[in-house]
């Protein structure tokens, strides 16, 4: 099963609007698209790294371990 079919519907639509958009698009500015998307999806995983670190509590830990390897 792809990625696509396990989709909800209107993200499955949203998907074919946007293929039909890039599918206009010149082969400089489909490369510049795709620099964009992957900045924005390692954006996206930065945050989401964020969030659960500050809601499992990780933050704290992993600044005392970042301080104790600085001292030494």
């Amino acid at each position: 099963m792809s990625i696509r079919e396990q989709l909800p519907l209107e993200q499955q639509f949203e998907l074919q609007v946007f293929e039909n958009q890039v599918q206009q698009l010149s082969p400089t500015d489909a490369r510049t698209l795709l620099v964009e998307l992957r900045e924005a999806m390692l954006y996206q995983t930065t945050t989401f790294r964020e969030i659960l670190k500050e809601t499992w509590g990780l933050d704290q830990d992993v600044d005392v371990v970042f301080e104790a390897i600085a001292e030494e």
